[in-house]
């Protein structure tokens, strides 16, 4: 993933560019090709029917998705969520189809599941903590992750993902203190694929999905790229590429050629003044309602922020705050030579991890 605050007009240009300039032949023959499998069962290669005639004591049952928990926004493409079969002649094992086809595109492992990994690594998931994910995965202890409303941690990389149990009551969650969760016990392990066609379809695939598009969002609204001339560079604040297995993972298969999403000056202005507004009750009272910032200025890790400056606020939250204060106008002389201005705005924040270009 990609993240771009817009500071000119011809930026929007240059994301275009880079996502043409993707290898995606490499990309999809490497997604069509690989196997995933587990007690011998490949996933988008096994169906539903094929379990039933091997095992007819599958039955359907109703599981926790530990990444798309209640309320979440949107959903994952590439399986059904909150539905699967499972048999207890396979303890631990629970499969779930794709969303458009009766092939199996995930495989829950859950407490009882004592075997290999499709990497050949043999687990005893009844006894598995954190520090033993991060033994045989060094790679994972920078990938902490989790969505805003899910209750897990999660660890992946493109075949497996691995789940830790967010404990509410530590306080403050962020920074995440990682010594904490190391003896947590691992809740479950996912393996996910997208089916994107049967292998005699798969070369036809590929030579279409090359001449695709990536798939566009402005504020959160999906448009076609005909739609992006509505749009001027100006009114823009953030671009987010997302290339391989981010946009996969977000859109399924519709998501291999990238996807670009935009936010508008105006969204970025509403995220940053509720999120500000919700943090500092000076603030609140001098900005009623997003935009009226005409005798404001705001300095952003000490520097004072002029134009194009809604994407970078609009990106403070509650992984990178440090701190937010509210000037009087005699401060804001004295810190920062300004003027024009009545009132300042001090923002601290960490620095991100993302891509940002100017």
């Amino acid at each position: 993933m990609i993240h771009i605050t817009v500071m000119n007009n011809k930026i929007l240009l240059i994301i275009l560019a880079s996502l043409i300039s993707l290898n995606l032949k490499a990309q999809i023959k490497s997604r069509v090709f690989h196997k995933i499998s587990i007690l011998g069962f490949n996933l988008c290669e096994t169906t539903i029917n094929d379990l039933q005639k091997h095992d007819n004591n599958f039955k359907e049952i109703i599981i926790e998705e530990m990444d798309l928990a209640r309320g979440c926004f949107g959903q994952d493409s590439r399986f059904t969520a909150g539905k699967g079969i499972y048999s207890e002649n396979y303890p631990g094992v629970v499969f779930q189809k794709a969303q458009d086809s009766e092939y199996i595109s995930k495989i829950r492992l859950t407490k009882n599941f004592s075997g290999n990994l499709p990497d050949g690594r043999f687990i005893n998931l009844k006894n598995m903590v954190l520090k033993n994910v991060f033994e045989m995965y060094p790679s994972f202890k920078k990938n902490w992750y989790s969505r805003g409303c899910s209750e897990y941690w999660g660890f992946s990389n493109d075949t497996v993902s691995f789940y830790v149990k967010i404990d509410p009551n530590k306080k403050p969650q962020f920074p995440i203190n990682e010594a904490y969760y190391l003896n947590k016990p691992v809740e479950g392990i996912d393996l996910v694929m997208s089916c994107y066609r049967n292998s005699k379809e798969d070369e036809e695939y590929i030579s279409s999905v090359l001449v695709s598009e990536p798939v566009y969002f402005v504020d959160s609204i999906r448009i076609t790229k005909a739609d992006l001339v509505k749009y001027e560079p100006s009114q823009i604040a953030t671009l987010t590429v997302y290339k391989n297995k981010s946009s996969t993972d977000i859109l399924g298969s519709e998501g291999i050629n990238g996807a670009i999403y935009i936010e508008t000056k105006n969204l970025a202005k509403k995220r940053y003044w509720r999120y500000f507004k919700s943090k500092s009750k000076g603030y609140s009272k001098l900005v009623l309602q997003p935009g009226m910032e005409k005798d404001i200025a705001y300095i952003l890790n000490g520097k004072v922020l002029q134009d194009n400056f809604e994407g970078d606020l609009s990106t403070i939250n509650n992984t990178n705050l440090i701190s937010i204060q509210v000037l009087d106008k005699r401060k804001l002389m004295n810190n920062f030579r300004i003027f024009d201005k009545e009132w300042g705005i001090l923002v601290k924040s960490k620095p991100t991890p993302d891509k940002t270009l100017r």
